[in-house]
């Protein structure tokens, strides 16, 4: 009853972290945590934990990685990169189900407790980081002033997938509320015979989108710069949505959110051949590395579940 009532409590609370500002990693974890406590309430602990927290992980991830493996095999040919992907994933695969096992050897062996530790903070990060992507790419409850639409690298001095992707889902968005402003955000790069923001603005116009209705920012080199140059185009009462691929989405609203913009965000579809898989494990890393508290955090609570 007790872990009923807890785990009740944190999923009250997730809600309402969400309702006053979703763009957090607690929009993911708190909801996360309590369906675990939840769960633990009504199975074993053991069972509870292994199933929710580190065999559903895994076997998402190996699915993922086989799929993309067996996708790179058939489209390319022969390929590192996709033979890795295939026999690591079904190796995953393979594997996660003996996770119980381990888990029951828990109080008998250290390396085991060490390793199981370890891995299921990380598969909480990975499963919070993953919720709190699908619940700030929600459908949007304002109708924006400004449509921020970020840059993305691009392919042989033209607009690549990946921010086509973006600008089709911001031009969309666009259709349904004329009215609004487009920013386009993007830099320069080394490799980049004009700023992102420019190819991104010559795109607009081919759709039929006025010169009137955009704004451009070519300062930016990264996606906190995005936020921080394209700031001076949005007013203190605008609604701004933010546009992004999927993967890149949660991050960006991170920083809009350290930058003082108040927004929502559109995430994309990202095509496949920019490995998803590859771009949410940089986009996570990237994360840890601005929340470097989750380090030390993370060592901590290791050493803690290792001494129980």
């Amino acid at each position: 009853m007790v872990t009923l009532l807890i785990g009740a409590g944190l999923i009250i609370l997730g809600i309402v972290v969400i309702a006053h500002d979703r763009r957090t990693l607690l929009s993911g974890l708190l909801p996360f945590l309590g369906l675990l406590t939840w769960l633990t309430g009504l199975t074993p602990v053991w069972l509870a934990s292994t199933l929710f927290v580190i065999v559903l992980p895994l076997g998402i991830l190996g699915e993922v990685l086989t799929h993309d493996g067996y996708w790179l095999l058939s489209r390319y040919g022969t390929s590192a990169k996709g033979y890795f992907f295939l026999v690591g994933g079904f190796l995953v695969m393979v594997f996660a189900p003996l996770f119980p096992v381990l888990w029951l050897l828990w109080r008998s062996v250290l390396i085991v407790k060490l390793m199981l530790a370890i891995y299921g903070y990380v598969a909480v990060l990975i499963d919070a980081y993953l919720l709190a992507t699908v619940i700030n790419a929600l459908p949007l409850t304002i109708k924006p002033t400004k449509i921020l639409i970020l840059g993305a690298g691009l392919i042989k001095g033209g607009v690549g997938p990946v921010l086509r992707r973006r600008l089709l889902g911001g031009l969309a968005l666009y259709q349904r509320f004329p009215k609004a402003e487009l920013i386009m955000s993007g830099g320069q790069g080394d490799d980049e015979p004009e700023p992102e923001a420019v190819a991104m603005h010559r795109f607009a116009r081919q759709k039929g989108v006025p010169e009137s209705a955009i704004r451009l920012e070519t300062n930016s080199t990264n996606t906190a710069t995005n936020l921080s140059e394209a700031k001076r185009f949005i007013n203190s009462g605008d609604r701004v949505v933010l546009v992004t691929s999927d993967y890149h989405l949660l991050r960006s609203l991170l920083y809009a959110r350290r930058q003082g913009v108040n927004c929502q965000g559109l995430a994309v579809h990202t095509p496949h051949f920019t490995f998803t898989c590859n771009a949410f494990i940089r986009e996570l890393g990237a994360y840890t590395i601005i929340h470097r508290y989750l380090i030390p955090l993370g060592l901590v609570l290791v050493i803690i579940l290792c001494l129980i």
